[in-house]
């Protein structure tokens, strides 16, 4: 099992963001979860460019802090439904404003992205 190296920072409240929110898809997932894209196949085509293996570890961590929970249907073709729990609705209001400002602002961004040679081949 993978062990961090270093500490995890509690003395700010970023930091708590950063620790549990951190990673390419998670903000997105609560953000389609709350669109009413409940199962792990619809999540893919809502983020085609997300592994599925990335996708379902970044799940299993979200549910794990507490963010969503899941529920496990037992029946001929197991069926799996991902739900926000009230932390992740609580969370939901920063989401929306941090894609609002994406928006506001994506005529500057696409021209760092076009100028910045990592990702030349975004844009």
């Amino acid at each position: 099992m993978y062990k961090k190296k270093t500490p995890v920072q509690t003395h700010c409240g970023l930091h708590f963001f950063k620790e549990l929110l951190n990673g390419k898809w998670k903000l997105m997932l609560i953000y389609y979860i709350s669109q009413g894209h409940q199962r792990p196949s619809q999540l893919q085509k809502v983020i085609p460019n997300g592994d599925r293996r990335v996708l379902d570890k970044q799940l299993g961590e979200l549910v794990t802090h507490g963010f969503l929970q899941k529920q496990v249907f037992n029946t001929k073709i197991p069926k799996v439904v991902y739900e926000l729990t009230e932390l992740g609705k609580d969370l939901l209001p920063l989401i929306i404003t941090i894609e609002q400002w994406g928006e506001a602002h994506r005529k500057d961004m696409e021209k760092v992205l076009k100028t910045d040679p990592k990702f030349m081949d975004v844009i």
